[in-house]
Order: C-alpha cells, then structure tokens, then sequence
C-alpha cells in the first residue's frame, strides 16, 4: 500500500479513538455529525515545497501575486465527490476532485476523462452534424397549449391550475438533498478524502539573465489525500504527489478563509 494511503488510514484510526476517549464530543467529533455542505468554501493553502519552489523562480521577478489556495465549490453531478480548484501559484493550477473512497475516485475520473473524448469528437468540424432539427410549432400546437395550460401552469384532471415553477422548485430541492446523501452514503461519513488533480504544471527551471523566457507550464496529474481536524471542515492536513516536480507524498495543510454555499461554476478537467 502507498505511503499516503498508510498515512490516510492511520488518521482515520487516530480520529476513531480521540472520538472514544471524549465522550460527549471530543477533538474528533468537533463541529457535530459531519455534513458535506461544510466542506464548501476556500481555504489559504501552505505547501512548503511549493513555497521553496516558489521563491526559487520569483528571484528576478517582480510584484506579489495571489496565495496558495484551494477552492471547493460543488457536488459532482451524481453526488460521489467534490469538485474544486486547486491553485499553488507558480507552481500548480489544477483542478481537483475528492471522494470518500479510492474506489469511487477512480470511477469519477474514468467518467469525466470519458466526458472529455466524447466532448473532443463532438467539436470535430468533419463530423456531420448529427443535431436534432428545431421543432417548428404550429398555430394548433400553440392552440391546444393554451387551451392546456395558463401562465406557469397546467390543469389537472379535476380542473385545478398547478404551479410549474413550485413543481420544479421542490423536485430541485429533492434532488439536491439526494446528492447530498449519496456523498455521506459512499464515503466514510467524516471528513477524510483522497484526492486527483489535474492541471498545469510550472517546470522548476528558472529564466536566466541571458533568457527572460518564463517556463511553459505542462499538463499533468496526481494524487494525495486530507484529513480535517474535525467535522466543522476549519482546517486540513495531507499530502500531494507530483511527478515532475519530485514530489512524493509532501505536506500540504489549510485552513478555511470563507465559507460558502454550494456554487454552480463550470468544472473542467482539462
């Protein structure tokens, strides 16, 4: 087994006895029964080896920019992991993915990379547009429409006007709580989550005096896991891995800046 999965179950073992030994609520179970709905928000990152590395190349440069920070911002689609942003200035921009399980990690990446290449011949300009063509609707159609319903709404079978849009609003809402178990129900109900991102990478060569060209950064991924300090999700350790970069299994830590609702923002794993 990988370091970091050691790492990863002996927390969760360290975590199982501090909740035995407080009874009533110790260290381990601060914050209360754990939600995934705390998990939301941005957290200030430290990294010491993307600091070390961050210094090397920021020697000639000039300016400050914006710190280490990880931003995690939705459900996936099915409910099984969290999607986010994972940026180490300089270094690393990715996006990120965490489940409860490795299982289940494997299986959501296997689908979005799957999304990807299907995403990727859609958007060949040979392939003949296989598109549904736009349904023209006739004055009878129209007719019958408003004969049916009202503004918003529909007739029932015993005449009565149904809102639509409340429909709509409580099968939302529904949905929404649905998504919100199906995470508790394939993880280990406490925050505790492997994690892959996947992104751009910094090389760690630095322009010389003679060579002002700043490094291209280059597409890779990796993994790495963290473990909250308790069910409030305020703050994390872990590790991170990157091949290029030489990294196997380095600190990682972070401590929420803001919390955050659940936000629609667009997730691309690149």
């Amino acid at each position: 087994m990988d370091d970091w999965q050691d790492a990863a179950f002996t927390s969760r073992h360290v975590h199982n006895r501090a909740n035995k030994s407080n009874k009533g609520g110790g260290r381990g179970r601060r914050g209360g029964a754990f939600e995934v709905k705390r998990a939301f928000g941005r957290y200030d990152i430290k990294c010491p080896s993307a600091t070390k590395l961050r210094g090397q190349k920021s020697e000639g440069g000039k300016g400050k920019s914006a710190g280490p920070s990880m931003d995690i911002f939705r459900l996936s689609e099915d409910g099984r992991g969290l999607l986010g942003q994972l940026n180490l200035p300089g270094v690393l921009d990715a996006s990120i993915i965490l489940t409860g399980s490795r299982k289940v990690l494997e299986d959501l990446i296997s689908q979005f990379e799957g999304s990807d290449e299907e995403a990727d011949i859609s958007d060949d300009p040979n392939e003949k547009d296989g598109s549904v063509p736009r349904h023209h609707v006739s004055e009878d159609e129209t007719k019958a429409d408003n004969d049916l319903g009202t503004a918003g709404g529909y007739i029932d079978k015993e005449g009565e006007e149904v809102n639509e849009e409340s429909e709509e609003e409580e099968e939302s809402e529904a949905e929404e709580q649905k998504r919100f178990k199906n995470f508790e129900k394939n993880s280990f109900r406490s925050p505790k989550f492997w994690f892959q991102w996947n992104g751009d990478v910094t090389p760690t060569t630095t322009p010389s005096l003679h060579n002002a060209t700043l490094p291209t950064p280059t597409g890779e991924t990796g993994r790495g896991y963290i473990v909250f300090s308790g069910n409030d999700c305020r703050s994390f350790k872990g590790t991170i891995s990157c091949d290029s970069l030489g990294w196997k299994d380095v600190s990682i830590s972070g401590w929420k800046e803001v919390s955050m609702s659940e936000r629609d923002i667009s997730f691309v794993w690149k």
